[in-house]
């Protein structure tokens, strides 16, 4: 799998690499603390996605939002780190290319304990945000959250600690996991309309733990 990955995609990696390489070169300074920070906004414990979907659970009312964002996190991760990588097991970019390691050793960063395919930064916040944009009722407004996990696969990519290759599969395998959480909280509320009185069910779709009536 891992060869057929680096064959397959070899000129569309190489070619965006070397882009976001020369763009560090140009704007360095200014952009390399600017990637870094975004980088770890998706990182574990850390994932800025998950949080913000824990979040709305407590402070929204309608709580599919939060209970999609986070379930859909929670099946990402499982996903990529527990399965796709450790199958696949695609080592980063500058483990194997000496050129790629001199790009990464620019930005002084510490080497990822995990394989690289697929991007699990990717896939939790695409992931993330396809919840939320299929909850949303304001979709012409909503498509714009996708403008978070573009950036956040550019950074990696900028860092150059993943294969463009890497990014494009994390978001496909996010976007599955938003499809396979999204019938799963539907049935949930399913089965809470059919038992409403029980504490976790008042709260979900009442947003109060409180008796009617009481």
């Amino acid at each position: 799998m891992t060869s057929w990955l680096n064959i397959t995609f070899a000129e569309f990696d190489r070619t965006l690499l070397e882009f976001f390489h020369e763009f560090a070169l140009k704007c360095g300074d200014v952009l390399t603390p600017i990637a870094k920070f975004l980088s770890v906004t998706c990182d574990l414990p850390l994932l800025m996605i998950g949080w913000l979907g824990f979040v709305l659970f407590f402070v929204v009312k309608d709580k599919k939002l939060g209970m999609s964002m986070c379930g859909t996190v929670i099946i990402g991760a499982f996903l990529v780190t527990i399965v796709i990588k450790n199958i696949v097991y695609r080592p980063r970019p500058y483990v194997e290319v000496d050129m790629y390691k001199s790009w990464w050793e620019m930005f002084k960063m510490k080497a990822d304990w995990d394989t690289s395919f697929p991007s699990g930064h990717a896939c939790a916040s695409m992931g993330g945000v396809t919840a939320f944009f299929m909850w949303s009722k304001k979709k012409k407004v909503a498509w714009l959250a996708f403008v978070y996990p573009l950036i956040i696969g550019a950074c990696r990519l900028y860092l150059c600690v993943h294969y463009p290759s890497d990014i494009l599969f994390g978001y496909l395998c996010g976007i599955a996991s938003a499809f396979i959480c999204i019938p799963c909280v539907k049935l949930i509320y399913f089965l809470m309309n059919k038992f409403p009185n029980n504490f976790f069910s008042r709260y979900c779709l009442t947003g109060t733990i409180k008796e009617q009536g009481k």
